[in-house]
């Protein structure tokens, strides 16, 4: 070590000056107060052997401004003193002295203190360099937080809330939440709002949240139905989520025309329909567990439909509302939110006199899970598509016809989804979006045909059964593993003319056929548990034919 000697006695320094080189420690030596300061600027010591007694500047003066300049540095002062009283022995160590060794002083203990104050040194180093390897870590993290939080905030984005009036309050209980909310119309004008609570909170529940949000806006822009959606989400995170990590969501849809709202409950408080007339006047309770829990097989994403009235609300809440605690440990309930929306009748404000009950309820005190509530106000959403709907634009001088052609094989009737690919295309065609929908149903149908009764040759008479559905489903996924050979050949022509479009669907399958003839053209037709949909492809195109030994079907479906 390098240690300063401040002494004002000479045969003292030289003393000690001998001892410490002989030891192996480098000497510097200063003669009063003064000159130990000057010196330890200069020098940089670990250690200070310090003397009380000097002229110009005092031990105890010296020792106070020597600690202040040290920074962040631990310099180990020994004060060397004939000072026996215990309040000057105190005064040594309140100017910032970290030892005392009196004279006469032996010097084998002072040896010890030495390496004694060594080993306080090292450990002090090794806590700084951990500290700051800490505080660079934090940092970093604290970075990598950000943009993960600046990224998600940017996939969760959802322009239409406030295009569609809705209100929404977020509160999570760390950096990154474990709630979501997301909201979007499909291109017929339906409105999809989605809220979801993973299962805790930070990093590991907000990192689900962002496949999830990917299948719900490319589905709903796509036009699927809600429920379909939450199937797809569903399998997407019962795959990729592991064990014990979920979400609990609620999940409405709107139907604008129809003045008809549907909704799916699995895991989450119940979702309100509040009206200023009557308060809650509707609730849906979880019915479902939360998503990715459940095989596919065993999934339901049914929705229960309700009739909306002028002036009703939808109210969604994660459970941390009702879990959210005042200062004495008490939890908010459900029968607070019901308070709340009894009091926001006459105003028409349940949405915030629940935030506002929350905020004074809990206080200041850190919440436990994270906090959201949305309010959709149905007669907004059935205002803003109103306002939507607009005159066709004038039809394009030319739109050139096309011809496209897909193959399916059985690596790719089992990974690929052409369905969603094809509607991409065709979603392209000018005055199409209104017969998004209809379009959907038919080629899934076709296509769906192809690849269960033709390649697969499932019998739909598995349905018919207390657990048919489950069974017929399990049976197609076990002959779809070992499928080893077999085709689906899909053909979509696309011919636009002056007064309209027709698109010719064109789905063949390498199986032996059926007997076409006995193909129930219409829907009022069949009381069976299976065979509506090549009816509802007939009432939905302009012909249906067949061709082969049934293998082969070609549909025409037309639009303006």
């Amino acid at each position: 070590m390098k240690v300063l000697v401040a002494d004002d006695t000479h045969v003292n320094r030289q003393v000690l000056q001998t001892m410490l080189r002989k030891d192996g420690h480098n000497v510097v030596l200063a003669e009063d107060g003064k000159q130990a300061v000057a010196q330890f600027e200069q020098e940089q010591p670990d250690l200070i052997i310090m003397d009380l007694m000097m002229p110009e500047m005092d031990g105890k003066e010296a020792t106070s401004l020597i600690k202040q300049r040290s920074g962040a540095r631990f310099v180990p002062i020994i004060f060397l003193t004939a000072v026996t009283d215990q309040k000057g022995l105190t005064e040594c160590l309140d100017s910032g002295g970290d030892d005392i060794l009196t004279k006469p002083y032996s010097l084998p203990l002072l040896r010890a203190k030495l390496a004694a104050w060594a080993r306080v040194q090292e450990l002090h180093t090794r806590v700084i360099d951990q500290k700051q390897e800490l505080e660079a870590y934090r940092d970093r993290s604290l970075h990598e937080i950000d943009v993960a939080n600046e990224i998600r905030t940017r996939i969760l984005a959802t322009p239409c809330m406030e295009r569609m009036a809705i209100n929404y309050h977020v509160a999570p209980a760390a950096i990154l939440g474990g709630d979501l909310v997301l909201a979007g119309t499909t291109p017929s004008g339906l409105l999809h709002v989605f809220l979801g609570d993973f299962t805790g909170h930070g990093l590991s529940s907000a990192i689900g949240a962002l496949p999830l949000a990917d299948v719900f806006y490319r589905m709903t822009e796509r036009g699927h139905a809600l429920q379909d959606i939450l199937r797809e989400i569903n399998t997407k995170l019962n795959r990729t989520m592991p064990v014990g990590l979920f979400c609990a969501a609620s999940a409405i849809e709107i139907d604008p025309v129809r003045r008809r709202t549907a909704v799916w409950n699995g895991g989450l408080p119940p979702v309100l329909l509040v009206n200023p007339r009557s308060g809650a006047r509707m609730q849906w309770a979880s019915q479902h567990p939360p998503l990715g829990v459940l095989h596919d097989r065993e999934f339901h994403s049914d929705l229960q439909p309700y009739d909306m009235e002028e002036g009703d609300r939808l109210l969604l809440y994660t459970d941390g509302v009702l879990e959210a605690r005042s200062p004495s440990g008490e939890m908010f309930g459900e029968a607070r939110v019901h308070e709340c929306v009894k009091r926001g009748q006459a105003t028409d404000c349940a949405f915030k006199e629940i935030v506002a009950a929350l905020v004074v309820f809990s206080g200041e005190d850190a919440q436990e899970d994270d906090i959201t509530i949305v309010d959709v106000p149905c007669d907004k959403v059935i205002e803003n598509a109103a306002a939507r709907i607009q005159p066709d634009l004038p039809k394009p001088s030319r739109v050139l016809p096309w011809h496209i052609e897909v193959r399916l094989g059985p690596d790719e009737m089992r990974t690929a989804d052409p369905i969603m690919d094809l509607m991409q295309l065709v979603s392209l065609l000018p005055g199409h979006a209104r017969h998004r929908e209809r379009f959907f149903a038919v080629l899934t149908e076709l296509i769906s045909n192809a690849i269960d009764h033709g390649v697969l040759q499932l019998e739909s008479t598995l349905k018919t059964a207390p657990d048919g559905f489950s069974a017929y489903y399990q049976e197609r996924d076990r002959r779809l593993a070992a499928l080893q050979d077999g085709y689906v050949q899909i053909s979509l022509k696309h011919s636009p003319s002056a007064v309209g479009t027709h698109m010719v669907i064109r789905v063949e399958d390498s199986g032996p056929g059926f007997d076409a003839t006995h193909v129930a053209s219409t829907l009022s037709a069949n009381e069976s548990m299976f065979g509506r949909g090549l009816a509802l492809v007939h009432a939905l195109c302009r012909s249906v034919t067949y061709q082969g030994v049934g293998n082969c079907v070609e549909a025409v479906y037309s639009w303006d």
